[in-house]
């Protein structure tokens, strides 16, 4: 047993870094329509047990501009990952992501449970830098008694960098 813990630390390695996003969406109905805007930065750090399961956390800020009013979110968002498929320098993953979100808007705000599945890559630049790149697939929030559930394909990618030690 104690041969087998040996190794899985062998094996192990951290990781930091972070990420950028963008979103933009665009909604009509009845002759309106509105357009919103999102801009995130989040350095996150993380450890991989082997080449298959990491853990990791984000901590995010998320500036959302919909219809001329700026809503700011403030979020740290533990995950674990798992990787599921290897091509080349190529790493392919899916994140289950959940943890605590405030957003405000102004000067009122609201704190709450976010939940999140988050596909992605890493590309192996060398051993020690990496690219990564994930967008959310499927989102869930609760904010003071008001659930939310989403779905969407690249509605908010993210890219950045990853360092290993």
């Amino acid at each position: 047993m104690l041969l087998a813990c040996v190794a899985a630390v062998a094996n192990a390695q951290a990781y930091i870094g972070g990420t950028l996003g963008i979103g933009v969406e665009h909604a009509s109905a009845d002759g309106v329509s509105v357009t919103s805007s999102a801009f995130s930065v989040a350095p996150e750090g993380g450890y991989y047990f082997n080449k298959t399961w990491a853990v990791g956390a984000s901590v995010g800020v998320q500036h959302h501009n919909i219809s001329d009013v700026g809503v700011t979110t403030f979020s740290v968002l533990p995950y674990v990952r798992a990787n599921f498929a290897h091509a080349s320098v190529f790493d392919f993953f899916a994140e289950l992501a959940m943890g605590y979100a405030h957003e405000s808007s102004e000067g009122y705000g609201v704190g709450g449970f976010i939940a999140g599945i988050r596909p992605g890559f890493v590309a192996h630049l060398s051993e020690k830098f990496s690219l990564v790149g994930r967008t959310t697939l499927l989102k869930y929030n609760h904010y003071d008694g008001v659930n939310g559930v989403g779905f969407a394909i690249n509605s908010n990618l993210e890219l950045g960098v990853q360092f290993s030690f």
